[in-house]
């Protein structure tokens, strides 16, 4: 009789027996939530009744990165594509450092498989210190006028690239070069959220790499907040030290998230206010779940909401 009464506890542990959990019941798990308007004015304020205790309630106001349809999306077409860095040298500047783009690099980091790939250069695009720039100073890398760079016309769509810093070493070795800020953002046009491919708060985004060629030591190094190319060797006039990028998804952009307006610390809420901030019409989404040891329950309640 033991065994078989063990038989039966295994079993509804492999199957989650709600109706075997204490004290279980529909009514003690519920959740509901109820709009108090469903058109309001932009001064006011949604405001929403719940019911029930669930573990974690989350809640989807239907704007721009904040929509319940767009939970799992984590590719999306079109866009312009957006750089932005700032560099700076120590000494007088020269045209050692380039930046350049290639859609065929095979993501093997060495001199061979560099040289083996077809890189464009883009170094044009780009505003670099001058001559006449005070020294140890960052410039932007916006042509005037421009904070960001444009350079969708420069890969190919839906295809992963890598982005370059390559120093050229020439007579002019006694150059340290630093990159800061370097950020790449896809913009997307109607309401769509912008996709960040290298975030400019990191230098861990990019994940670059350095290759050497021609020249023994590496020059490439990085800091919390900069990259840095450190004095070359005058005998090594004519080498150059890449800084390459890990493979960069155009179409990569991050699902949206919900706001979380109760977790499993937190006691009974009984409603829920949100002030949205433009004019349009809204899917607002509540997803209420109890997550239990022997089962889970989820609830997802939406309404659609008129802001004029």
């Amino acid at each position: 009789m033991k065994k078989i009464i063990v038989a039966g506890l295994l079993l509804c542990s492999m199957f989650s027996c709600k109706k075997n959990v204490p004290g279980y019941t529909d009514a003690a798990y519920s959740f509901d939530a109820v709009s108090n308007k469903a058109t309001i004015n932009v001064s006011d304020t949604a405001l929403f009744t719940l019911s029930g205790n669930p573990d974690i309630i989350s809640f989807y106001s239907g704007e721009v990165g904040n929509n319940y349809e767009n939970r799992n999306r984590t590719v999306l077409t079109g866009g312009s594509l957006k750089v932005k860095f700032e560099t700076r040298v120590v000494n007088k500047p020269a045209d050692t450092l380039e930046v350049l783009i290639s859609n065929n690099f095979n993501g093997v980091y060495d001199s061979t498989n560099v040289a083996n790939a077809t890189w464009k250069r883009m170094t044009d695009k780009f505003n670099f210190p001058l001559p006449t720039t005070a020294l140890n100073t960052f410039i932007p890398s916006g042509m005037p006028g421009a904070y960001f760079t444009d350079i969708t016309d420069s890969i190919i769509a839906g295809q992963p690239f890598y982005v370059a810093f390559r120093y050229d070493i020439n007579k002019n070795n006694n150059i340290e070069w630093s990159v800061s800020k370097l950020g790449m953002y896809n913009l997307f046009g109607n309401g769509i959220p912008t996709a960040t491919i290298i975030d400019s708060n990191s230098n861990n985004s990019g994940n670059f790499a350095a290759v050497k060629m021609g020249e023994t030591n590496n020059r490439w190094s990085k800091t919390s907040t900069l990259y840095k190319f450190l004095n070359s060797n005058s005998s090594k006039i004519g080498a150059s030290h890449w800084y390459i990028s890990r493979p960069l998804n155009p179409n990569a952009v991050t699902p949206d998230l919900p706001i979380v307006i109760k977790n499993i610390s937190q006691s009974l809420l009984a409603s829920f206010k949100y002030k949205y901030r433009q004019p349009g019409t809204y899917k607002a989404v509540f997803v209420a779940s109890y997550n239990r040891l022997n089962f889970e329950k989820t609830f997802v309640k939406e309404f659609t909401i008129v802001v004029q």
